[in-house]
Order: C-alpha cells, then structure tokens, then sequence
C-alpha cells in the first residue's frame, strides 16, 4: 500500500533513495506532511532497533530452549533475568552500533524485517502443507531453494540488470523460483 501510495504522487523514477516520502509530499507542495513523515522516519528507526535489542534474550533463551543455541542462554539468574543473552545482544548491538554508518543500519533493519517475514511465511507453508512420505525433507528443500532464488533474482535484478549475463541469471533465477513455488 504504501509502495502504490508513493508511486501514485511521483514518477518511480523520481523517488528519492534516502527520503521516499517526505521528498514526494514535498514535491507536490504538501510541506507539512513532508515534515511529519521525515519526522517519523527519525523516530521509527529508534524504536524498531531498541525493540530488537529488548526482546533479543528473549528470543535466543526460547531458540537455546529449542537446542538451537548453546545453553548458556537458557540460564535465568536468581531474579530471573537473563544475564548472558543480555550482555551478549548488548554487546553484539553496541559494536555493530560503534562500527556500522547509521545510513547502513537502516538498510540492515529493513533487510533483517524482509528476512523475519520470509522465514514466517516459509513456516506457514510448512505448518500446512506436508513433504510426501517417500521423501520427508522434499518440503523443507524446496522452501530453501525458493527463498534463495528468490534473493539471488532480487539482487541479480538490482545490480546486475544493466549487462547481458545479469538479465540471463536472473532469468533463470525466475524459472528456479517459480518452478519450486508450484512444486511446494
């Protein structure tokens, strides 16, 4: 919706990389909601990395639950804080926060929400549907092989679109992801 709300005020290719919206409403002359959508982009950001960093021992004590993590972050102190998933995601967060440019840090937490939806719907697709039982994995397989065509396709399309193998490449990426999205 609002990928159709902002092509529908600008041409595509006079949206700005940086400032998609508060350059448009700026463009059509609508001042005060350029500066209250350049005002929200300043807030969001904030709040959507301070979430990620207060549920971060949360969610590797439930992944350390499930021995998908070592058990040192399953450990509860005495007052039932997780001390070792804290200072590890506080520790991880703070050097990323010291060493990455802030303009990278906003592509990173859209990449990282982009990542979160495709391994939920991909989850979906597993709770309902079902591998055949003459091969249990063939479900699990085929959900790999779509979402990393499919990224390949995206990036392929991105970057490499202006030369000849790129356009074969993501070609074939397609035909990959479409196959394996009629397979599964």
């Amino acid at each position: 919706a609002a990928a159709v709300a902002l092509t529908g005020m600008l041409d595509y290719t006079q949206i700005s990389v940086e400032s998609g919206f508060p350059e448009a409403f700026a463009a059509r002359g609508v001042m005060w909601a350029a500066q209250l959508t350049a005002a929200g982009e300043v807030f969001t950001l904030p709040v959507v990395v301070l979430i990620s960093v207060i549920l971060q021992p949360r969610l590797q004590y439930a992944l350390a639950r499930d021995e998908l993590l070592p058990p040192m972050f399953c450990e509860v102190d005495h007052k039932g804080n997780l001390r070792k998933g804290v200072l590890f995601a506080g520790g991880l967060m703070s050097l990323i926060a010291l060493t990455v440019p802030f303009g990278d840090l906003d592509d990173f937490v859209s990449a990282g929400i982009l990542f979160a939806f495709t391994i939920t719907n991909s989850s979906l697709i597993v709770m309902r549907r079902q591998s055949p039982t003459y091969r249990p994995r063939l479900l699990g397989q085929l959900l790999v092989v779509f979402n990393v065509a499919s990224l390949g396709m995206c990036i392929t399309i991105a970057h490499a679109w202006k030369y000849k193998w790129g356009k074969i490449v993501a070609l074939i990426l397609m035909i990959l992801t479409a196959l394996s999205w009629a397979l599964i």
